[in-house]
């Protein structure tokens, strides 16, 4: 397993020194940092004087603080001053705010400690739903609607969270007020689709299996870096087009944003570039957006849509776009709930390996190698 670790690293070394620079050490009030990811931005492993480790979470978003984590093992308190959160070892019951922290903890085989889930309708994985049908895994709520007291009776070890624009103050304090320690998880800010995948290894710090995730990473930076280099050398890159009007405005990947990444690793390139540094979403004019779509040989997750019916009664104006009388459009809605939640925005934070493959297989059919699509599907009539 640590070969295969070994052989993602000396892959991905030349453009790594590019992207983030040489991997460097670091001090906080517990000692040296021992793990430094090689993709991801968003966190670091620091070790301490004892058994115990510190998990750093690096601001997301700009004017947010940097996080610390007390992961205490061996009995073991958290150093005198530490402003941190406190967690105990091997969290046995663990509540999830995002489907996406559902896929980490099942990708590493540790789903059965999942006590509560934000969004239940919205997750795919199998065990969830028969959790909840069960009465075993509970819906907390999510966004204004969250059930404290529920969360309260739960009894978690830990609650994992996120934050889309910043610190969700009134969550914060709730939980601290119930005594629950949180972890903010913010992988959806990594700008690279390894930088997602690697928060399996923070994930795996917090859950007692560090060693097991980081195995696993390394099969999935393997993959992916012998994927990305094979594309390389295409001769032709289709230009791809994202998403499609909602409540009227048309929002478009930032030039920075990991589904991006994937595009270009696959061989294809982004259509509407914007000089956006961020990771973030941008709204575009429909003028510009019809522009940008008539120039396009892909059309990748029009919102809900799974057939070109579906697509054409949302606008009729879609239908006279070659992109759509060539049937190129695809959406990433091949494993979903009925309420309309998506596997690709839950373990396709993981998988991404996988990911990059599915894209291949459209943009590149002639290499695809067999691969049968995972988390997309082909729009048709």
């Amino acid at each position: 397993m640590r070969i295969r670790l070994f052989t993602y690293l000396v892959a991905l070394l030349g453009v790594a020194l590019l992207l983030t620079g040489c991997p460097a050490a670091g001090t906080t009030s517990g000692g040296e940092v021992v793990y430094t990811p090689h993709s991801a931005e968003g966190f670091k492993i620091v070790a301490t004087e004892g058994e115990s480790t510190i998990l750093r979470l690096m601001p997301a978003t700009m004017g947010a603080p940097t996080r610390e984590v007390f992961i205490a093992r061996g009995g073991e308190s958290a150093p005198k001053g530490f402003g941190g959160v406190v967690v105990g070892a091997e969290p046995q019951r663990i509540v999830c705010m995002s489907s996406s922290h559902v896929a980490f903890i099942d990708a590493l085989g540790l789903t059965e400690r999942i006590v509560g889930v934000s969004g239940a309708d919205y997750i795919t994985n199998p065990h969830i739903r028969k959790g909840v049908a069960e009465g075993k895994v509970r819906e907390i709520g999510y966004d204004t609607a969250i059930n404290y007291e529920l969360i309260a009776s739960l009894r978690p070890d830990v609650a994992f969270i996120y934050g889309t624009t910043g610190d969700n103050t009134t969550l914060n304090g709730k939980l601290t007020e119930l005594g629950v320690p949180y972890i903010y998880m913010n992988e959806q800010h990594e700008r690279s689709p390894l930088g997602k995948s690697e928060w399996i290894v923070a994930v795996g710090e917090v859950l007692g299996c560090r060693e097991e995730a980081e195995d696993l990473f390394g099969q999935i930076g393997e993959r992916y870096e012998s994927l990305r280099l094979a594309m390389l050398d295409v001769d032709s890159r289709p230009k791809v087009m994202f998403n499609s009007p909602y409540k009227d405005v048309w929002f478009v990947p930032a030039d920075k944003c990991y589904i991006v990444a994937l595009v270009e690793d696959a061989g294809g390139d982004y259509v509407c570039k914007g000089n956006n540094d961020s990771t973030s979403s941008r709204p575009i004019s429909g003028e510009s957006a019809y522009v940008w779509l008539s120039q396009a040989d892909v059309w990748l997750n029009p919102n809900s849509a799974r057939t070109m019916e579906q697509l054409v009664a949302e606008n009729p104006k879609f239908a006279g776009v070659d992109v759509v009388r060539k049937g190129r459009v695809y959406n990433c809605t091949a494993i979903s709930t009925p309420a309309g939640g998506s596997d690709f925005w839950e373990s396709g934070a993981v998988w991404a390996d996988v990911v990059l493959a599915d894209m291949i297989t459209i943009l590149h059919p002639e290499r695809s190698g067999g691969h049968k699509m995972h988390y997309f599907e082909s729009i048709k009539n």
